[in-house]
This record gives C-alpha cells, sequence and structure tokens, in this order.
C-alpha cells in the first residue's frame, strides 16, 4: 500500500510538473512584458530583452543588464559608424559637425557601459540630445539617416534603462 501511495504521489507530482512547466515560460515572457510596458518604446525593449537568451530566466536586475549590453552595443554602433563617415567624407560641411559628436558617442558608450540612473540621466542623454539637436540645427548638412536612426536608438535604448531600473 505505502508503495502505491508513493508511485501514485511520484506519478502526481511529475504530471504537475510538466503541466506547470509552460506556464513558467509564460510567466517569464510576462514578466518582459510587463517590464517592457514601463518603458517608452515596448517593442524596441522586448526585441533587445529576448534578444538574450538569459533573459527567460533573468530577474528583474538581470533584464536591466541585458537591456545595459544593448545599449552599449547601440552606442558603439553609432560611434564607430559616425567616426567611419567623419574620417572618410569629402564633405567638409559633414565633417565638421561630426566632429562635435563621433568623440561625444564613445563617451555615451561608455556611460551606459557603467551605467546608473545618474550617469544615464546626467551624462548620456545630455551627449545623444546634443548630437541630435546638433543635427537639427543644421539642416543644411546632410547627414545620413542612418547615423540620425542610429542617434534615436540610443537615446531611446536611454529611456528603455531608466524604465527598467525604475522596477527596483
Amino acid at each position: 500500500m505505502v508503495n502505491f501511495r508513493l508511485c501514485l504521489f511520484t506519478i502526481s507530482s511529475i504530471t504537475l510538473t510538466f503541466t506547470l512547466q509552460p506556464f513558467h515560460v509564460l510567466s517569464d515572457e510576462a514578466m518582459i512584458i510587463n517590464v517592457c510596458n514601463k518603458t517608452p518604446d515596448p517593442s524596441l525593449c522586448q526585441t533587445c530583452l529576448n534578444s538574450d537568451p538569459k533573459s527567460k530566466t533573468a530577474d528583474v536586475r538581470g533584464l536591466a543588464m541585458i537591456s545595459i549590453t544593448c545599449g552599449t552595443r547601440d552606442a558603439d554602433k553609432i560611434y564607430n559608424d559616425t567616426y567611419n563617415l567623419y574620417t572618410s567624407t569629402n564633405d567638409t560641411a559633414l565633417h565638421n559637425l561630426l566632429d562635435n559628436c563621433w568623440t561625444r558617442f564613445i563617451g555615451a558608450r561608455d556611460g551606459i557601459s557603467g551605467t546608473g540612473r545618474l550617469t544615464i540621466t546626467r551624462n548620456v542623454i545630455p551627449i545623444i540630445t546634443f548630437c541630435s539637436d546638433h543635427f537639427k540645427k543644421n539642416p543644411e548638412v546632410a547627414v545620413p539617416k542612418y547615423i540620425i536612426d542610429e542617434t534615436n536608438v540610443v537615446s531611446t535604448d536611454c529611456q528603455i534603462i531608466l524604465g527598467i531600473l525604475n522596477n527596483f
């Protein structure tokens, strides 16, 4: 009789484990959705977080670290793309305009990777805003669309990181 009860208990436990396992995955995805819905761009946030397999088992702090990785990657891309354009363009006006931003973008990248709310708010966002405004104030200079787009993505990344950091 004891063996039968033990066997029944074991089968019930195994069945319950396999039955509830899909809900565990759904709750992780639900947490990502919940966290990202508190940011200004939930879609970009979810794309970032889901790009890292660790997001499936991460807590909110882990999700924050993943968002920092995405922001750092995007800031590194804008730095590299701006620097490459700066060093290769024959357009003097564009060269001079980029001269005011390409070095700032490396500061933005470093600021995101060593992040905290204060660093992003006081250092990174002003750098990105400066360059974005600088591009807008000089409409006669043809800044390539991908540079403008990347600048906007890094700005949004910063807002996403702050939104996630505000969850704890």
